[in-house]
């Protein structure tokens, strides 16, 4: 017994001081300092501590990260969207704005995978650097404006309050997500 006690401390032991290295790391150091410039801070950690290692305190590949965290919200959005509008029992209405709605956000990728282009051209001169920033913010800002529209238009469909709950409960990760992102785009050192 007394054995399985010491196994099981030295266990714990171990297990404190490697998360209290890791926790220490420049690189966690880094998405932290970084995520405190985001809207939704909690959310940024979750998107970006898990890769800490692969950011390697680099601000373009956090902001490239997020995009992608983005882009994949953005995709997840959309499915539950359209599965939503498959359900039984709704007015054809229903199913039709919840079906515009997840294209709405289905095709705010675009801008997604434009601000990742443009991210990937971060060249010349501190003035074209800027503008290609301003570019990138409003790319992803669209999507910001597609989950307004989104939500807006099943709204105004005369859906039932639980289906425009429903669209706005799907939508409001990917409007924090494409928030922080913006937020770690105009915060991008070059």
């Amino acid at each position: 017994m007394s054995r399985q006690l010491f196994l099981v401390s030295a266990l714990v032991f171990l297990l404190s001081i490697s998360t209290a290295l890791v926790a220490d790391s420049p690189n966690v150091a880094f998405v932290k300092k970084t995520c405190n410039d985001a809207t939704n801070v909690n959310l940024c950690l979750n998107t970006l501590l898990p890769e800490a290692g692969r950011i390697n305190s680099h601000p373009k590949k956090a902001t490239n990260l997020a995009i992608m965290a983005t882009i994949t919200e953005v995709q997840t959005a959309s499915s539950k969207l359209t599965h939503q509008a498959k359900q039984p029992n709704l007015k054809s209405h229903e199913a039709s704005s919840l079906n515009e709605c997840s294209t709405i956000i289905a095709n705010s990728v675009l801008g997604l995978n434009q601000a990742l282009e443009e991210s990937n051209r971060l060249n010349g001169d501190k003035q074209d650097k800027e503008s290609k920033r301003m570019s990138m913010i409003n790319d992803v800002r669209n999507v910001v404006n597609a989950v307004y529209h989104c939500t807006s238009y099943v709204q105004s469909s005369h859906s039932r309050d639980v289906l425009i709950k429903r669209a706005h409960d799907i939508v409001t990760p990917l409007d924090h997500l494409a928030t922080n992102a913006v937020d770690l785009i105009h915060h991008m050192v070059f």
